[in-house]
């Protein structure tokens, strides 16, 4: 069906949601770096990008998440259309919410550029029910204001 990159910290959450995606027939690689989920989107063809917007290295959450990926490729749906990452829809995700000042958190991973956001947990019918949608209709958070 579709080729999906997830990027999580998280090895055996990843594997579970690789799992899952597998069983709904897609093909789904993990990836625990932005930066590195950057040059995969560039070297393969990808249909989705699933990105937990926290990414975590030595108990310290860095700047190589969630929010840099999608920030990226709004950047790119906006100044360079016919780059095939421009065409990379993505779903956020992240379980920040339950620490106290980050309730905001998957707002602002909509500001920044994903075009869908899911609170973890969440179940697979949740997860299923966007990826169909993200898949059907591509990326749809493309020249949006940012939004304070």
């Amino acid at each position: 069906m579709a080729r999906i990159l997830i990027l999580e910290d998280d090895a055996e959450f990843a594997e579970l949601l690789s799992l899952d995606l597998r069983d709904m027939g897609h093909e789904a690689d993990i990836i625990d770096s932005g930066f590195l989920a950057l040059q995969m989107l560039a070297d393969r063809d990808y249909d989705l990008l699933i990105a937990d917007i926290f990414i975590w290295k030595d108990g310290q959450s860095t700047s190589d998440g969630g929010l840099l990926v999608a920030g990226r490729l709004r950047i790119l749906r906006i100044m360079k259309r016919d780059d095939k990452r421009a065409r990379i829809p993505v779903l956020a995700i992240s379980g920040a919410m339950v620490h106290p000042g980050n309730e905001h958190i998957l707002r602002v991973a909509r500001n920044i550029g994903a075009d869908d956001v899911l609170a973890k947990p969440f179940t697979p019918a949740e997860l299923h029910e966007k990826i169909d949608a993200l898949l059907a209709s591509g990326p749809t958070n493309i020249e949006a204001p940012l939004r304070h």
